[in-house]
């Protein structure tokens, strides 16, 4: 696993970026609030199920759907992805798309899939705040740090706890990550109180800089668990 988003800097970035925007304003709403607890479930499956490969909705719900998706992993393994973009404490948020392949991903290809997916929101939230849209970037910069704290809880409460416990490395690259991460988390902050602020300039450097910051205090740190190997460095 590398801790790496990558700076989006190249022409096939953007490219990625548009194809990003495009899939993610096609995926309907689907909101759940108003059914019986009991209709939810099945609402939702019946939902995923009329989906083609690589389609999604957005499932909007009252409370934390997490056993929700205990059981599309139990019932469809490799074969959805689950993108938080709202985490409480009154209304969650979550895109549901069905993979176009059911192949289960290891550890690594998931969070290097999840590291090219938050990539791509940055130009987004850019390109929003350089044409006036503060309302539009706000939202979606909530949505991005909404991933990345995920993602950077997963690898705290699961892959290093393994790397730790299979190295012995208490005091390793882990102990340099963790500390990474409030620095990482101190620049999301910064971004998300310059555009509640209404502060452009300021917003955009935050908002642009955090790829290279991300970069910069995570590649001197990668470590990988798969298959019962570790490596480190």
């Amino acid at each position: 696993m590398t801790g790496v988003i990558p700076s989006p800097a190249t022409p096939d970035k953007v490219v990625r970026v548009e194809e990003a925007t495009t899939r993610r304003t096609s995926a309907r709403e689907l909101d759940v609030r108003h059914l019986p607890p009991s209709q939810r479930h099945s609402e939702i499956f019946s939902t995923f199920n009329a989906l083609e490969p690589d389609e999604a909705f957005v499932l909007v719900n009252d409370h934390d759907p997490k056993p929700l998706l205990y059981q599309f992993q139990a019932d469809h393994p490799g074969g959805f992805e689950w993108i938080p973009l709202e985490a409480g404490p009154e209304r969650f948020r979550v895109e549901i798309r069905r993979r176009t392949g059911q192949t289960s991903r290891t550890v690594t290809e998931y969070l290097e899939h999840d590291h090219r997916r938050l990539d791509a929101v940055v130009p987004e939230v850019v390109q929003l705040v350089d044409s006036g849209a503060l309302a539009k970037a706000t939202a979606r910069f909530a949505e991005f740090t909404c991933g990345l704290n995920r993602h950077i809880d997963a690898e705290e409460q699961v892959l290093f706890p393994a790397f730790e416990q299979m190295t012995g490395m208490a005091t390793g690259p882990t102990v340099v990550m963790r500390a990474e991460h409030v620095e990482i988390r101190r620049w999301m902050a910064i971004g998300a109180a310059a555009l509640d602020a209404g502060d452009v300039d300021a917003a955009t450097r935050a908002v642009s800089g955090l790829p290279a910051k991300i970069d910069e205090t995570l590649h001197s740190s990668e470590i990988s668990v798969e298959g019962g190997e570790v490596s480190g460095r």
